[in-house]
């Protein structure tokens, strides 16, 4: 095996990237919730403290909930970027902000530890299967270093520009699958309600302009061909996390004095969505049941 790498945050999506160093390299992982990381474990990953890590590891792979975690972590309080060597590179799958990367990177030179910021997009499911995108921020020289790695990860890289593209990028993607996300829930129902079957009207949309991830991928493959008992399938994003990346990239574009007028109308949906099925709720249960009171 190669030399360890370590990765800090084991949920859903960070257990899925890890998933595809962990056969090829020693793996130190450290997650707050340590069952978090039992499947990881079983295949030969090691549970490590953070000093470890950093003691071991030239490069970190991190997925946090939200960059404010990324930046506790990193130079908060005892935060790992006091613990790692000189020449370590922090690889943030995080969902984050470039205004963050930008903060996080002018720190982390002072201790002459590079960052790059590569979040991922297309699903847990497509993580694991290695054919998700990674979006990435980096300087040229960093990129270089630490892209054979990524490229175990997924053949999908795409190096977007310097620190901070990256989230740009990803908080831009975010911003488009919400708002495909509910256009595609109002126009499904309006094609059943004028009386076409469900399976049907996705079907046409697919064969046609309208198409998207939602369309293609969780209509199908989630929400239809499910009994009266389990009526669709988790897709293990919360609302709250719905919510926060959508946030973000409102966030952004008021940061950048852009206006999203369409991106701030689906965060009123979304903030229904909360009020109804509540934070913890699965995106597919919003999905499957959004329009109900009307059928």
């Amino acid at each position: 095996m190669s030399e360890a790498v370590g990765f800090v945050g084991v949920g859903a999506m960070g257990s899925a990237i890890a998933s595809r160093l962990v056969d090829t390299h020693e793996l130190l992982v450290n997650d707050r919730n340590e069952a978090s990381a039992a499947r990881l474990v079983e295949r030969g990953a090691t549970f490590s403290s953070l000093e470890e890590i950093g003691a071991r590891c030239r490069v970190v792979f991190l997925s946090l909930p939200r960059p404010s975690d990324v930046q506790e972590l990193l130079i908060g309080a005892g935060g790992l970027a006091d613990k790692l060597q000189p020449g370590s590179v922090i690889i943030d799958t995080t969902t984050g902000t470039p205004t963050t990367d930008q903060a996080l990177t002018k720190e982390l030179a002072t201790r002459q530890i590079d960052f790059v910021d590569a979040p991922i997009g297309g699903g847990v499911s497509r993580a694991e299967a290695g054919t998700a995108a990674l979006m990435v921020g980096a300087a040229d020289d960093v990129f270089a270093r630490v892209a054979p790695l990524l490229h175990e990860v997924t053949a999908d890289v795409i190096h977007v520009g310097p620190v901070g593209s990256g989230h740009a990028a990803k908080l831009v993607n975010n911003l488009l699958n919400s708002c495909n996300r509910f256009a595609a829930m109002e126009a499904i129902r309006l094609g059943e309600v004028a009386g076409i079957p469900r399976e049907v009207i996705v079907d046409v949309i697919n064969r046609g302009s309208a198409r998207n991830y939602a369309t293609e991928n969780t209509y199908p493959n989630m929400l239809m061909g499910g009994t009266p008992e389990q009526p669709y399938k988790l897709q293990h994003f919360t609302l709250q996390l719905l919510d926060k990346d959508l946030r973000l990239a409102n966030q952004l574009a008021e940061e950048l004095h852009h206006d999203t007028p369409i991106g701030h109308l689906v965060q009123q949906f979304v903030d229904s969505a909360l009020e109804r099925f509540g934070p913890d709720a699965d995106q597919s249960q919003m999905m499957a049941e959004w329009y109900a009171d009307a059928r």
